[in-house]
């Protein structure tokens, strides 16, 4: 099992998540007094309506704007009007949304009218019935948080649609789960009994910390402890998650961020190159349109080997750090990969098999699309935050 390591970097926190002794995931977050407004939700009037984008645009307040597609609107609460069958949003109108996306490069923060409330061991949306769990819950333990949320008839629980979290499975004492369920029926409940007598861009929620919430969304079962040199830090951590273990770190000799060499990871992150085991390394770019990587065979030697083997281990070792990278990097949109060229077909699918397993370990939604005929690979990575490299220059590690 790896650790989170929570170190201050430029003015914010970073968050490191070591497995096998490498990074495997590196994010940033505000101090808990400089939070933004990702995650919030609010009573925002529609400013303009574009169809030719398929959306709208909001105001939250002040002079924050932020934008909702049409799509993510199918089922919405209206608080200054009756919105009938087939009718649409319209300039003026008051709705409930909630922001989604930070605000990237020249777009505006992107919101929706789902409303969704995310814990340590279970998602709440407003619309929507029933119970489901993640995927990553085995039957046996799936089927006894089953029997127990039934057996202690949570009040108002089948309003609202609850999914059971992958961190239930660590759960022998279900108490936790039903208090975190009953805070949001409560969250929820109060939105649904004033929001049509709230004044407009009034904020019935406010998210938790940010780096609270980037813990919560790594399963427990992937680290043993989080250790952090920060004091005002480890104290929001200890208060919020009083069932994981935080250790505050104190060595005015060798500092955590030296300790775990934060700065070289950081800096190889932040690099166009990365290295491989085998030799070879991998060329990063990104630009305006799209994210491109480049494979290289490097220092590899295949001497004594078959060159079909030789180039799948590369292409193999490169898949792995390629969705390794992504995450760490937090790159999105469109990404095109150009793997070492391949005559075996069979050699071909084992890489995709590959690539498509290491992807899904990611916790933001990755898709491998295809292989092309020229052989690039193309994925897509949805947008959620802004990548390392906006937060972090590399000039300034």
């Amino acid at each position: 099992m790896g650790k989170i390591i929570i170190v201050k970097k430029k003015n914010r926190l970073l968050l490191t998540l070591f497995d096998e002794k490498k990074p495997c995931l590196m994010e940033t977050a505000p101090f808990p007094d400089e939070e933004s407004i990702l995650g919030n939700i609010c009573l925002a009037k529609v400013k303009d309506i574009v169809p030719g984008i398929n959306g709208a645009f909001l105001s939250v307040g002040g002079n924050q704007t932020v934008y909702l597609p049409f799509e993510e609107c199918k089922e919405v609460l209206i608080a200054n009007r009756e919105l009938k069958d087939g009718e649409t949003l319209k300039q003026g109108d008051e709705i409930v949304v909630q922001i989604t996306g930070e605000a990237l490069k020249t777009k505006q923060p992107s919101s929706s009218a789902k409303l969704t409330l995310t814990g340590q061991y279970c998602v709440c949306s407003f619309f929507g019935h029933g119970l489901h769990y993640s995927k990553k819950l085995s039957e046996v333990k799936r089927k006894c948080i089953d029997d127990a949320i039934r057996t202690a008839s949570i009040e108002g629980r089948k309003k609202y649609c609850f999914t059971i979290r992958t961190n239930a499975e660590a759960l022998n004492d279900f108490s936790v789960l039903f208090e975190e369920m009953k805070s949001f029926i409560k969250i929820f409940n109060l939105i649904e009994e004033t929001y049509k007598h709230r004044t407009c861009y009034t904020c019935f929620y406010r998210r938790e910390p940010e780096i609270v919430s980037q813990i919560k969304n790594i399963s427990l079962a992937d680290y043993e402890e989080i250790v952090t040199d920060d004091r005002d830090t480890y104290e929001l951590l200890t208060k919020s998650l009083a069932d994981r273990p935080v250790r505050f770190y104190q060595d005015d000799m060798l500092s955590l961020a030296k300790l775990y060499s934060i700065d070289t990871y950081l800096q190889e992150a932040l690099s166009k190159k990365v290295w491989l085991p085998c030799g070879g390394y991998l060329i990063i770019e990104p630009t305006e349109a799209m994210v491109v990587i480049d494979v290289n065979s490097g220092k590899a030697d295949s001497k004594g080997k078959k060159s079909r083997d030789y180039y799948l281990k590369v292409n193999l070792e490169a898949a792995k750090e390629t969705a390794r990278q992504l995450r760490i990097r937090n790159y999105s949109g469109m990404i095109m990969v150009d793997f070492i060229n391949m005559e075996s077909e069979e050699d071909n699918q084992k890489l995709l098999d590959f690539l498509d397993a290491c992807l899904k370990k990611d916790k933001v939604r990755t898709r491998l699309v295809d292989m092309t005929a020229l052989g690039i690979v193309e994925i897509t990575r949805k947008k959620v935050k802004r990548p390392l490299s906006e937060w972090i220059k590399p000039g300034e590690v």
